[in-house]
C-alpha cells in the first residue's frame, strides 16, 4: 500500500506541477492559428525557422516541414499568434558552433528576410493561411 502511495505521488505531483506552471488560458492574449508555405524562388524551403513577431508580447514560430509547409506555435501545446500586426523573419535555424559533431549549415534565406526583414503579416482571429514565395534577387 505505501509503495502504492508513493508511486501514485511520483506520478501525479510532477503532471500537476507542469500544469500549473502553463500559462492558463485567460493569461493569454487572443490568438489565430496560422499556417502556410514557404518558398524560395517558387520551390518549397525546408528546415527554415518561421518567427512572426508582434509589435508587443510573445512571438511564434515554427519550422518548415519537407514541403515548405508551417504552422506556427506560441507556447508549448498552443497552436497559433497574436491577432494583430507581425514582423516576420525566416532563416536557417542556428547550429551549436560548441559542438564539433554539429553539421555545418549554410544559410539559404536572402538577408532581407532575416535581420530587419521586409515581411508582414497581419493575424486575423481564427484561421489564418499565409504564405510567403521568398526571391533571392
Amino acid at each position: 500500500m505505501r509503495r502504492r502511495l508513493k508511486t501514485a505521488l511520483f506520478l501525479v505531483i510532477p503532471g500537476l506541477l507542469l500544469s500549473a506552471c502553463r500559462s492558463r488560458p485567460d493569461d493569454q492574449p487572443q490568438l489565430g492559428k496560422v499556417k502556410g508555405l514557404v518558398t524560395l524562388d517558387s520551390s518549397p524551403l525546408e528546415g527554415v525557422l518561421v518567427q512572426f513577431t508582434p509589435e508587443e508580447g510573445r512571438g511564434s514560430q515554427s519550422l518548415t516541414d519537407k514541403d515548405g509547409r508551417y504552422e506556427l506555435m506560441y507556447v508549448y501545446p498552443t497552436m497559433g499568434a497574436k491577432v494583430g500586426p507581425h514582423t516576420v523573419t525566416i532563416s536557417t535555424p542556428p547550429v551549436d558552433d560548441s559542438d564539433p559533431e554539429a553539421p555545418k549549415v549554410k544559410e539559404v534565406v536572402p538577408e532581407k528576410y532575416r535581420k530587419n526583414s521586409i515581411l508582414k503579416a497581419d493575424v486575423k482571429a481564427g484561421e489564418n493561411d499565409i504564405s510567403f514565395d521568398l526571391q533571392t534577387r
